[in-house]
């Protein structure tokens, strides 16, 4: 599997392939609420029935568990109660640990990490920790060769066991660095998305326009290749329609059949329909055929729009060996994807039932609100489409939201003059072209 990182001045996307074909693609600001990020709050009530803080941000609130919390680690195996743990008003540093969706609150812990390739360090965690991997003469082995303070704490990784300490000391002092770094701006994330796709997923090889990403991923002995030059990497590219293929309902299956996905609140409901296929001469025969292609596509789309939660399948009516295939290829197929997939079978009603466990947003909830495209996914378009200009144009002109003037638009090569309206390019031309297009309006 090969890595394709793109990072424009305010959004970063990974995208994981397989030869040609796309696998997972998730997309974020550099600077987005997400798992790892880490942020400084205020505590603004203590829950002591449900032993937990809620911070606030003065945009957002957070869930902090007592366990969580850096007197619980002081005193750890004792924990503490809530109110002994957390004073109202008192300011503290927590990194996202799971991400809030359909209103819940953002879960965070104080007990801030930091990755590596062989260890992940704890600026306050107290400890020492070994991958289940490691055998206990090694554990005591690397038990011993890191200088660690009282305060901190580390987890040893697998890779750990096979390295010499001169090289755990290497990596524990640059994590230190970028944890100090990070704790002094009271903001940052532990991973670029880069590092998180690699850790997850078998990745042989990575190609990345980001500089801070290649030196990153060095680290962590993967193969790495840099676009250097104006303009968009190809690869990146050439996988745009795919992507945008994810935000339609319809996924459209050979001889015209075709799979709707709609996502609610509670649950994705997903309906099979036969649509132009006039196989008619074995209704059954051609039903099983067409459910079976349906599996295929629905279990790969869960994966690429990221959906988890209550997952209900409505499938042709077929056979009952077609069901049973069905039901057993499902097992088969959930088995193999990266994330817990529960398969529960048909229903009295003949619907299917699975669960896909959650891990961040949808492709759905990251790019609409409202039913409109998100701040995300105009900025996307808008900065892919600035890296493509820069060697065509001298300046462009473009019309966003007031609110959007913000973002890093003088980082771009060309010229970048904003004027307040709905999202879309204007104009393109030279500085001077540019000038007189906005003295005219």
């Amino acid at each position: 599997m090969k890595l394709i990182y793109e990072r424009t001045p305010s959004i970063e996307r990974a995208m994981l392939v397989d030869g040609e074909r796309l696998l997972e693609v998730e997309e974020r600001f550099v600077d987005q609420l997400s798992v790892g990020t880490i942020v400084e709050a205020a505590i603004e009530r203590i829950h002591p029935s449900l032993g937990a803080a809620f911070l606030t941000d003065g945009e957002t609130t957070y869930f902090l568990p007592i366990s969580e919390t850096l007197r619980a680690l002081a005193s750890y195996p004792e924990v503490p109660a809530i109110g002994q743990a957390a004073v109202v008003g008192e300011k503290r540093l927590v990194q996202l640990t799971k991400e809030g969706i359909n209103g819940k609150h953002h879960k965070v812990t104080e007990n801030i990490r930091f990755g590596g390739r062989y260890l992940v360090y704890f600026p306050f965690g107290r400890r020492q920790l070994f991958s289940r991997k490691l055998d206990l003469v090694t554990q005591d082995r690397l038990s011993k060769a890191l200088d660690l303070t009282e305060e901190e704490g580390v987890l040893f990784r697998t890779e750990a066991g096979q390295v010499a300490p001169e090289a755990l000391q290497e990596e524990l002092n640059r994590l230190r660095h970028r944890s100090i770094v990070v704790i002094e701006q009271r903001f940052g994330q532990d991973e670029l998305l880069c590092e998180q796709f690699v850790r997850r997923h078998a990745v042989e090889s990575v190609l990345l326009n980001d500089k801070e990403g290649q030196s990153r991923l060095e680290r962590l002995d993967v193969p790495v290749k840099r676009h250097i030059g104006k303009g968009r990497m190809p690869e990146a590219k050439h996988l745009d329609g795919a992507i945008e293929k994810l935000e339609s309902r319809a996924v459209w299956l050979d001889g015209g059949a075709f799979v709707l996905i709609e996502q609610v609140e509670t649950m994705t409901v997903i309906d099979v329909n036969s649509g132009k296929n006039v196989a008619v001469k074995d209704k059954g025969r051609a039903a099983d055929t067409i459910n079976e292609a349906a599996l295929y596509s629905i279990m790969e789309q869960l994966r690429l729009r990221n959906i988890g939660g209550m997952i209900v399948i409505d499938f042709l009516r077929g056979s009952k060996e077609g069901q049973t295939r069905l039901l057993k290829k499902m097992k088969e197929l959930g088995a193999r994807d990266p994330r817990r997939v529960e398969v529960y079978g048909f229903t009295r009603m003949g619907l299917f039932e699975l669960s896909r466990e959650r891990t961040g947003r949808s492709i759905q909830d990251r790019m609409f609100h409202a039913g409109k495209p998100s701040k995300l996914a105009i900025f996307s378009q808008f900065e892919r489409s600035l890296l493509d200009l820069n060697d065509q144009y001298e300046a462009v002109v473009l019309s966003l939201p007031k609110k959007w003037h913000d973002a890093s638009w003088h980082e771009f090569d060309i010229e970048v003059h904003l004027v307040e309206g709905e999202p879309e390019f204007l104009f393109y031309g030279t500085s001077e072209e540019c000038q007189n297009f906005l003295s005219r309006r």
